[in-house]
């Protein structure tokens, strides 16, 4: 059992590692074939135009490089410098929400804690049942008087 569980490990790792590699050939083959697309048709219009004339290749030029940013920009954050960074910073936000929760378990908050958690300060907070009134504006659900709330099930 431990080498089958060794070997879906490996399985695992494999399928991760060849996904980035697909990835990055897939971005390879965009890139390449940006580069060569642009220099066939900037060289089309620099002969056929005599490099007269309004510069055509620009929008090509510029709409799919906007499409290569952002083929680029998503292999990076999943796999590059982007990936990491990110990591480091969900990591640093759990062990800070994690150290706030235990702080909160012993009830002792530090002065600094006490300013980041607002979030879990609302335990005192009595429950509010609202709905939104025909005027668009947040109203008290259980202050709403029972003739409005028939006529409003009637026009239904």
């Amino acid at each position: 059992m431990k080498l089958k569980n060794q070997s879906q490990l490996e399985l695992e790792i494999r399928r991760r590692v060849e996904a980035k590699y697909d990835e990055r050939n897939a971005l390879l083959i965009h890139f390449i074939s940006y580069a060569g697309v642009n220099i066939l048709v900037w060289v089309t219009w620099l002969f056929a135009a005599g490099a007269g004339g309004f510069p055509w290749p620009l929008f090509v030029t510029f709409f799919w490089g906007i499409g290569m940013a952002g083929h680029f920009l998503d292999y990076y954050n999943k796999y590059g410098g982007g990936a990491q960074k990110r990591e480091e910073r969900i990591q640093e936000e759990v062990q800070r929400h994690l150290e706030l929760l235990e702080e909160r378990e012993r009830g002792i908050y530090a002065e600094e804690a006490m300013e980041e958690a607002d979030v879990y300060a609302l335990d005192d907070v009595k429950l509010r049942h609202l709905r939104l009134s025909d005027d668009g504006e947040l109203e008290d659900y259980e202050a709403l008087d029972e003739g409005s709330e028939r006529e409003r099930r009637q026009k239904r």
